[in-house]
């Protein structure tokens, strides 16, 4: 094996112009789909869907009619079943919209009507249990709801719908079958309170718990990614800053216990000791200098220019945390939080404005595909300098960070750069770069090498790429040391008879990385 090798490889051949198709990982592998007009018969678009084990054997194609004019906007697997929400153009309207349940390997569906649900800008839905979830904007003010499935009952969540309030977050969770919502408000002298809400399907509020502020009155949260509950101990993880000022501080940790106390953690220039790393020497140590001068008297410095906690990896034992430190330089008309642009800077994976699983397809099986439509939210360039990473053990206690260095160039994605994998020992980081694929190693905490760039391969030796759509390619880490690539591609092969073919294709490739094969090229 190398370092990064490509195991196996799935094709469907495609024409100039078709959709893409999105892919979202289940217990048993992968189910890929797309929304496609076959322009040779009609105008009727299909739906189209598989599923493939760990090894990419594709299992049966359901193709299903999608009404005209209707969008994919929406979709959820639970319980072995795919939901598929599609709405008329732009309406908000829920006369607007219906949801197919699909089993996959099976060719009959089941339609059902939305009508009964808010009208509301819609910006995440799922599904658990026996209830679909929707959460979005319902005149301007945060709304969620539950729809029966059986019943077509609608139950609205109490203490949410209110003025100068933002969730942040859904957090569904399987195990003990609540959804946890993190939600943001500011009271009316303008501090933020960040709370923490926890329901029942029935939409019964079984707790409610207020952070009102950092122990430093000076500090504010500025988002907050919520853990899943170890040892009846949640935590909230993310980056804090000054008030009134864009000036970001470091992360903090919020534990809270089973009685809703809540002990908080933070990390600042003054204890992660490698956040200069990706800098070249002789600027590392400048600003090695400059942070010991002010540390001595007494000043923490902030952190420059934007910095954004984008994963939190519960280990069991402890928490990996990722941020990217970049520069955003967005639209003056982008929402302000306070100063903070943070629903567009942390790119937030409930929100089809922010992060869908079109872009971005870590965190689970839900997700809003993008859309056209809300291409006016990614205006704006974004330059990235650096992942940080920390690994803290369960107490808060540092075990190691270090930096990783990026290319530093200006993109108008504001998603988390970097895709990484982690065995408690070996941490890879790996993202597009052009059609080539970057992948950097770290080895209990100490940075092996950066940025290696790696060619992507096929697995037919006797074939060759002629041509790769660079657009089309998404990468995500999928399980262990896996990667998933996929993309369109111009394949070039030789037929029955000996003679040189093209095919157009899209292509779901599984991508093995080690990093410890690493040998360093000699100087």
């Amino acid at each position: 094996m190398a370092q990064v090798d490509f195991v196996q490889r799935l094709e469907m051949e495609v024409k100039f112009g078709e959709s893409d198709y999105m892919t979202i990982f289940t217990e048993n592998g992968l189910i890929a789909f797309r929304t496609n007009k076959d322009r040779s018969s009609s105008n009727t678009p299909t739906f189209e869907i598989f599923n493939t084990d760990f090894n990419l054997n594709q299992g049966f194609m359901n193709k299903i009619p999608v009404k005209s004019g209707y969008d994919l906007i929406g979709y959820d697997w639970n319980d072995d079943a795919f939901y598929a929400l599609f709405q008329k153009g732009n309406s908000y309207a829920s006369k607007d919209r219906y949801i197919i349940k699909i089993k996959i390997n099976e060719e009959s569906n089941i339609e059902y009507d939305m009508s009964n649900v808010l009208d509301m800008e819609l910006k995440e839905f799922f599904v658990m249990g026996d209830k679909m979830v929707f959460m979005g904007d319902s005149e301007s003010l945060p709304v969620i709801q539950f729809f029966d499935i059986e019943s077509s009952n609608v139950i609205t969540a109490q203490g949410i719908y209110s003025k100068d309030s933002k969730i942040l977050q859904l957090r569904k969770d399987e195990e003990l079958g609540v959804i946890d919502v993190l939600l943001s408000k500011r009271d009316q002298y303008k501090v933020k309170q960040v709370l923490v809400i926890t329901f029942d399907l029935e939409g019964n509020k079984l707790r409610e718990i207020t952070l009102k502020g950092l122990d430093d009155p000076k500090m504010e949260i500025i988002e907050g990614i919520l853990t899943p509950f170890q040892e009846y101990q949640q935590a909230l993880i993310g980056t804090y800053g000054k008030k009134k000022q864009e000036a970001y501080q470091g992360i903090y940790m919020s534990e809270i216990n089973e009685f809703g106390e809540v002990v908080s953690k933070y990390y600042t220039l003054e204890n992660l000791e490698n956040f200069y790393n990706y800098l070249p020497e002789k600027t590392r140590e400048r600003r090695l200098r400059s942070l010991e001068k002010n540390l001595n008297k007494g000043k923490v410095p902030t952190i420059k220019p934007a910095f954004s906690t984008r994963e939190v990896i519960s280990l069991g034992n402890g928490y990996l945390i990722y941020s990217d430190l970049f520069t955003a330089n967005n639209p003056r008309y982008f929402p302000r939080d306070g100063v903070y642009a943070n629903s567009f800077y942390r790119i937030n994976p409930y929100s089809p404005f922010y992060n869908n699983m079109f872009y971005d397809p870590y965190f689970g099986y839900r997700g809003m595909p993008y859309n056209p439509n809300f291409n006016n939210s990614r205006e704006g360039e974004y330059k990235f300098h650096a992942a940080q990473i920390l690994l803290l053990d369960n107490d808060g206690g540092i075990i190691w960070d270090n930096s990783l260095r990026l290319p530093s160039r200006t993109t108008n994605n504001p998603s988390k750069f970097g895709e990484l994998s982690y065995d408690g020992k070996k941490l890879h980081f790996m993202y597009l770069e052009g059609e080539k694929l970057a992948l950097s190693y770290i080895e209990d905490g100490v940075v092996i090498f950066e940025n290696e760039l790696f060619e992507i391969e096929l697995i037919n030796e006797t074939e060759r790429i002629r041509d790769t759509e660079a657009r089309s390619l998404m990468l995500y880490w999928w399980y262990d040391n896996n990667y998933l690539l996929t993309g369109k591609q111009n394949i070039k092969y030789q037929d029955e008879d000996g003679r040189q073919q093209n095919r157009d294709v899209f292509f779901i490739t599984k991508v093995a990385v080690n990093g410890a094969l690493f040998e360093p090229k000699e100087k």
